[in-house]
């Protein structure tokens, strides 16, 4: 401390108060602003009653799980921690109530829930050693969980889903449970579509075709489950093109029937690729009924718009149209009469030469909302509006089906304010009540969370708006899509409204798997790491990610640590570190890496407090041995909050280590002796034991050296120095040598005699300072604002 004082006593008595003449011509001068004073307000008022009827702070909502999947995590938290487990009553209420409000709210199952239901799935079929007389599994259980598998359309397809299913086919074939067990054959079917359906359809296909020959299962294979379509269709969806022609090649082969489902998979496949001539080929076999599928004929006419197939596709319908097919059939050709270039007027000219076997047939509201369906295809409102009228002239009055295509419309058109009306109506109607068996909820899901995605990416956000839609999807229980749940959390964190960023936060987020979950954090991520996002509000969005993301990956914590440094708020970066250290899982911690990093991030933006609190993690962190990198890190941080004989203890331990210095040991050794009163002398002492070392020496240690002895007020020393580094170094003194030297002499007079001395000698690079700014630092020595980075 004596040292210190004396430097910075030697400092004041070397400079003047006035400022130094080389920052004046540098410096911005300061205007007084006048400020004006707002007028003073006597207002009395009676602070007794406003504290009585004060209105309470808003109450952060608790966060809210699915009914049974609490015990479920607790179950699994116990098992890990070698625990006893809860009774096994309990975890079987836990898997109903999991399983029925999956089913009830039409809500998928997870990957991370599918990874622990498959672990429950095996601890609960084992038979209890304890007590032989407890209540274990029964077969309705096993059913609803296979229900929540196949009924309701996933979001995910992983592995931990494909794992479950296997383990439920498992469990169901071994018998250890209560109840009728089913046959094998069926049980075998159901794992061959819950594979299709959550991505191995390919091991599907093959456990196909090792039963083809097995008369027990080769009805299910077009009968009975209809087998070979969804493996086609799995196989569809994952794009494996080789397999399935395979696959329907050896099925008509082997005695299956191309059918009309088949053929609705082969011909929707390639007309989605506008592929024309497989499209044209798999829709022109033979198939064993009369006519195919009414959505082959629309995929069609959508294929042959797109490709300009019209006058292929055009004898095709009026071949249909003259075979008098049923209403769906019926509707489709309206609609194809629109995709294919017609206007509305022939559509209506059609509808009263529409017969079946049974008499004419008259359009329905199904027919309307079909032809609606072409307006959301071609995005043409004014289409859509004419649909409508029509169907009002012909007393057609919309229902619920209608308003949702329309909503879908709307959002494809980005008309916020025809989508607020329609999702009103849609909520008015509720088609999913109507037909049960539909996914009309589900368009409506992604409708919605489609609706609040565009409300996101308005500028401004209508804020009123969101909120309103987000109090609607409460009420309906629809779980947003993690996408739409990061964009409207970041839009929140914008406008300061963080209590309801957690309460879109508690809604949702523990509804999510692992990767969902991610999604989120990456969204608040990329906020905080965005150079337009005030500090105040990326620290804001990280302390709502600590608060709701307890597993934010390490990797993201490094980031977000290392962009608080860039936005030079150390003790910002100093708590992302400490929250990492404090972490219960063990794989967050820091590492080596992480101290280091913090380390040289406190080297260029000082924080002593931070410093003094992350050095007394590193010494209680027994997993940390300390190597050269790291005491560099020290040192550098230690000198730049003006702790330089602090530093240099660290000097010392890199000493009588068995690992020895660095270059960057050299370099940060000799800052340090910079900013040390009298360091001159040391510095001089290792500068000789290099040169008996006969080590090579890079510029940035010469830079360094040159530093450490302009520390001690040696202009003319330094002269010498930089007129030999050539023949030492291999190269000249360039701009960054020049400011160095000059920034660390203790006193204006010095600064000037050097100046004077440069500009002659070394022109050139002086020249490329000239264009740099200056300031004064706290004695009022000018400072060359060159950017000094210090690596470890």
């Amino acid at each position: 401390m004596r040292a210190n004082l004396t430097r910075h006593g030697r400092l004041l008595l070397t400079y003047r108060a006035t400022s130094a003449p080389a920052c004046l011509s540098y410096a911005s001068i300061a205007r007084r602003r006048p400020s004006a004073r707002p007028a003073v307000r006597r207002n009395f008022e009676r602070t007794f009653l406003n504290v009585l009827f004060q209105k309470p702070p808003r109450e952060i909502r608790q966060p809210e799980y699915e009914p049974g999947w609490m015990q479920v995590m607790v179950w699994r938290s116990r098992m890990l921690d070698n625990l006893r487990a809860p009774p096994r009553k309990e975890l079987l209420d836990a898997w109903r109530k999991l399983m029925q409000s999956k089913l009830k709210r039409r809500i998928p199952l997870n990957s991370t829930q599918a990874l622990q239901c498959r672990r429950l799935l095996e601890y609960l079929s084992l038979s209890p050693r304890e007590d032989q007389h407890v209540k274990s599994l029964c077969a309705a259980d096993l059913s609803i969980a296979r229900q929540v598998l196949l009924n309701i359309k996933p979001q995910e397809r992983t592995k931990n889903h494909l794992d479950f299913a296997k383990a439920l086919h498992a469990v169901c074939s071994s018998g250890n449970y209560s109840g009728k067990a089913g046959d094998p054959e069926l049980q075998w079917s159901h794992l061959v579509k819950m594979l299709c359906e959550f991505g191995a359809s390919e091991e599907a296909m093959h456990m196909l075709l090792s039963e083809w020959q097995n008369p027990a299962h080769f009805s299910y294979l077009s009968q009975d489950d209809r087998l070979l379509e969804s493996v086609a269709r799995g196989l569809a969806r994952e794009d494996k093109e080789k397999e399935l022609v395979a696959l329907v090649a050896h099925a008509m082969d082997h005695g299956v029937p191309y059918d009309a489902g088949i053929q609705f998979v082969m011909v929707d496949y390639f007309a989605n690729k506008d592929r024309v001539a497989e499209t044209q080929h798999w829709l022109s076999q033979p198939i064993n009924q009369k006519y195919p599928q009414a959505q082959v004929y629309r995929t069609v006419a959508s294929f042959a718009r797109r490709n300009g197939l019209q006058e292929w596709a055009v004898p095709l319908l009026l071949e249909l149209g003259q075979s008098q097919p049923k209403r769906k059939h019926w509707d489709v050709i309206l609609q194809s009469i629109l995709l294919l270039g017609k206007s509305l007027a022939e559509v209506d000219a059609m509808m009263p030469h529409m017969v079946d076997r049974n008499g004419p047939i008259s359009p329905t509201v199904s027919t309307m909302n079909g032809l609606l369906t072409v307006a959301l295809e071609t995005q043409d409102s004014e289409m859509a509006e004419d649909i409508l009228a029509l169907g009002i002239e012909k007393g057609i009055a919309p229902n619920g089906e209608t308003f949702l295509i329309l909503l879908q419309l709307r959002l494809e058109t980005r008309d916020v304010e025809g989508a607020k009306r329609a999702f009103e109506q849609v909520r008015h109607y509720e088609p999913w009540n109507n037909e049960p068996g539909s996914d009309i909820f589900g368009e409506f899901c992604r409708s919605s969370n489609r609706f609040l995605t565009l409300l996101s990416e308005q500028v401004p956000p209508d804020f009123k708006l969101i909120l309103a839609l987000l109090d609607a999807v409460e009420e309906e229980q629809i779980l947003l899509e993690p996408q739409t749940v990061g964009a409207l959390c970041v839009k929140f964190v914008e406008n300061d409204q963080n209590f309801d960023v957690m309460d879109l936060l508690s809604i949702h987020s523990f509804h999510y798997s692992e990767q969902q979950r991610e999604v989120v954090q990456d969204a608040f991520v990329a906020f905080c790491l965005d150079a337009g996002t005030s500090t105040s509000r990326a620290w804001g969005a990280y302390q709502l990610l600590q608060q709701f993301f307890q597993d934010t990956s390490f990797e993201r914590r490094m980031k977000l640590m290392k962009a608080f440094f860039n936005r030079k708020r150390p003790d910002m970066a100093s708590h992302v570190f400490g929250h990492m250290r404090q972490h219960r899982n063990k794989s967050y911690h820091p590492t080596m890496e992480t101290y280091i990093q913090y380390l040289e991030g406190v080297a260029q933006n000082p924080d002593p407090e931070g410093l003094a609190m992350i050095h007394n993690m590193l010494k209680m962190d027994t997993t940390i041995q300390p190597n050269t990198k790291l005491y560099n890190g020290l040192m550098l941080a230690y000198t730049a909050c003006d702790k330089p004989i602090t530093a240099l203890d660290f000097w010392n331990e890199i000493t009588r280590s068995a690992e020895g210095p660095s270059y960057a040991s050299l370099e940060a050794v000799f800052w340090t002796l910079e900013k040390r009163s009298g360091g001159d002398k040391q510095a001089r002492e290792i500068w000789e034991r290099i040169e008996r070392m006969d080590l090579e020496v890079p510029p940035a240690v010469y830079n360094a050296y040159v530093g450490a002895i302009a520390g001690s007020g040696n202009e003319k020393e330094i002269r010498g120095l930089l007129m030999n580094m050539a023949s030492l170094v291999g190269s000249e003194p360039d701009a960054t040598t020049l400011a160095i030297a000059h920034n660390a002499l203790p006193g204006q007079e010095l600064q000037a005699n050097y100046r004077d001395w440069v500009k002659k000698k070394y022109r050139a690079a002086w020249a490329e300072l000239d264009k740099v700014g200056r300031r004064l630092n706290e004695f009022g020595l000018c400072q060359i604002k060159i950017k000094r980075v210090m690596k470890t």
